[in-house]
């Protein structure tokens, strides 16, 4: 069968139900019932067959009209065997701007659980013809719109301008181009600009600032508020390479650079000089910013690679100190950790948790891409403030939960975690965003929930930070708002076996709800259903024990627990699976444990796909001769 037309047939059969659209509309696919979509689409493919690539299986599965498609961006796996795919829709092979759909699998490819949004109904507001303006003139056209009159003294760089389909805030679909760069002068006034042009007017639809902003060798480092330390004595000695008797601030994973004023890190060498002590140079109460952002941003990597599994961004890092002149501000410029020397409000702005808050806006913009802009701006600040706590208590074994406070002048801090409304000027609970808020007063609602998250008991920085950046790597999208960027959340404890309930529960001090997605957990109608009869797991067969629900109404929580008490030597032979009523899989062990006896524990799942009521099963598999055993008991929790 002709798979083009299968398609259509499939999405015509899943979206029968639905009235046909006439304008273009965001569906939250978080929205979906999973099981639902699972059932009508085994139904659809019952006689062609599911498509093998994700991308087409998983198009087909959320009923994309004929015309679109998903262009896979990255996958995931996790340790279980679960995969999460991101993918960007397409319309006529043009990536719409703004939105991810993101699609999770378990081991056995089953459905799980959906995020992000689709867009239907593309075809009825835009032709099929070539655009009227060339990528390059929109770039012209946005340079001069974001930039004026200081066109003619700004040096740019990272130039993009990509075509893209936009859906504006009244649900009015454009062919469009997103263009940005970077533009800075010899003074250090640096930009970043977002602007999004009209493919055929050259009309801006819309415009905002992207500059995220707040940042063998022995030598000092810190400044007059923290006392200067010392690198090789207090602190490891810093990560350099040594040619001769000169010493290389560059490592296989960070580069540092000296701007020496200037405003522009490229083409410049890393810092160098004569080993292997480093004394250049004080500043602004600064004893020596480059070798504290050379040290840091080896810190910030390897906390990284500890926590999340992966560098925190594709290519090495380059931290380049001493921009401009007094400058009191740090910056991520898309390729660059660009970090002044302050002036009168700081000190150089090189401390920890500033350092990482820089490099983690680049890791934002490689995985989630969350816009700088509206409330998925204040959810990229609060991650990179989230970020930069992590970093300090994977250096330090604890954190103060205040952002910014050691490179801030006299008392206090940038920002604070606890009551984020301290400063004066940030908000701590949802009810209080209003449209246009400044990114950096917004990210306070996410920042209490971490900071409420990482106080509860059982958890602390490092298992609350594990959280947001699993939700920033598989589960937000470009235009994640409040309560959507608590779904990811909340998915990514239940991936992690972390308590669920907790994390609903952080976020309702902030006003954050999931909608639709999993609830705080089971509650007062929790029940414990078990088998306690023996089954026999004789060399080479396969053994199911049944628990039958009944009486119970509407799906099980995103938290049921699962106990299994196995009794068998040599537990490597086995492979257990918990069996949904609908035969879907849920992996417990898959052959591993060497010669170790037994499979024995309390396992968490995500059923909030799966309908209570039903015959659960537990499935053992043994796959070699010469051990045997049983099923002891299993007890099934919702």
């Amino acid at each position: 069968m002709n798979r083009n037309l299968s398609i259509l047939a499939i999405a015509i059969s899943l979206a029968s139900a639905a009235s046909a659209a006439t304008a273009a509309q965001r569906v939250d696919l978080h929205a979906k019932d999973v099981a639902k979509l699972n059932q009508q689409y085994r139904s659809a493919v019952a006689k062609s067959g599911a498509a093998v690539k994700a991308n087409v299986r998983h198009a087909e599965l959320i009923a994309l009209d004929a015309q679109s498609s998903l262009s896979q961006l990255k996958s995931s796996q996790d340790a279980d065997g679960s995969r999460n795919y991101r993918y960007q829709q397409t319309f006529r092979n043009v990536p719409v701007f703004g939105e991810h759909v993101v699609v999770r699998e378990d081991a056995n490819g089953n459905v799980r659980s959906l995020f992000g949004r689709s867009i239907e109904g593309l075809a009825a507001e835009l032709p099929d013809v070539a655009p009227k303006l060339s990528g390059a003139q929109a770039l012209n056209l946005a340079k001069r719109a974001a930039l004026g009159k200081r066109l003619g003294q700004m040096r740019i760089e990272n130039e993009s301008s990509r075509r893209m389909i936009y859906i504006d805030d009244n649900g009015v679909a454009h062919m469009s181009y997103v263009v940005s760069f970077f533009a800075d002068t010899a003074k250090g006034e640096p930009t970043r600009p977002y602007v999004i042009v009209d493919a055929d007017s050259g009309k801006v639809l819309k415009q905002w600032e992207g500059l995220n902003h707040a940042l063998i060798g022995t030598g000092p480092g810190g400044n007059t508020k923290t006392g200067q330390y010392e690198y090789g004595t207090q602190f490891a000695k810093l990560d350099v390479q040594q040619n001769g008797s000169t010493c290389v601030m560059e490592n296989e994973f960070v580069k540092a650079v000296d701007l020496a004023g200037s405003t522009s890190a490229a083409g410049k060498p890393a810092f160098s000089y004569t080993c292997p002590r480093n004394t250049f140079k004080a500043v602004n109460g600064g004893f020596s910013p480059v070798n504290d952002a050379h040290f840091f941003g080896k810190v910030i990597y390897d906390m990284y690679n500890s926590y999340v599994g992966m560098a925190p961004l594709s290519f090495k890092l380059t931290m380049a100190v001493h921009y401009g002149t007094n400058h009191d501000n740090a910056y991520w410029n898309g390729t660059t950790m660009l970090f002044g020397d302050g002036a009168t409000v700081f000190y150089p702005l090189v401390s920890l948790d500033v350092s990482g808050h820089e490099v983690s806006h680049g890791f934002t913009e490689q995985q989630s891409g969350l816009l700088y802009s509206g409330q998925s701006g204040g959810i990229n600040e609060a991650y990179s403030d989230i970020a930069g706590e992590a970093g300090e208590f994977f250096m330090n074994g604890t954190n103060d939960f205040m952002v910014g406070a050691q490179i801030k002048k006299g008392s206090g801090a940038l920002r604070y975690m606890d009551d984020p409304t301290r400063d004066g000027v940030s908000i701590g609970h949802a009810s209080n965003y209003r449209s246009g808020m400044n990114v950096h007063h917004s990210s306070g609602v996410y920042n209490k929930a971490f900071y409420t998250l990482a106080k509860k008991a059982g958890w602390d920085t490092v298992k609350a930070f594990k959280v947001f950046a699993k939700a920033n790597k598989d589960y937000w999208t470009p235009s994640t708002d409040f309560n959507n960027g608590a779904c990811g959340v909340q998915q990514a404890a239940t991936d992690l076996g972390f308590n669920v309930a907790d994390v609903t529960a952080a976020f309702q001090v902030v006003g954050v709800a999931c909608p639709g997605g999993p609830g705080p957990g089971p509650g007062p109608g929790t029940q414990t259903y078990s088998n306690g009869n023996d089954v026999a797991i004789g060399d080479n067969t396969t053994v199911e024990s049944s628990i039958v629900v009944s009486g119970r109404t509407g799906n099980a929580p995103s938290n049921a627990s699962v106990s299994v008490n196995i009794v068998h030597t040599y537990k490597q032979d086995l492979k257990v699976d918990l069996v949904a009523p609908d035969g879907s899989l849920y992996n417990i062990h898959n052959r591993t444990g060497g010669s170790a006896d037994n499979v024995a524990g309390t396992f968490t799942f995500n059923l909030s796909s799966e309908t209570l009521n039903g015959t659960w099963k537990l499935r053992v598999n043994d796959n070699v001769g010469g051990d045997v055993g049983r099923i002891d008991t299993w007890s099934i929790t919702f």
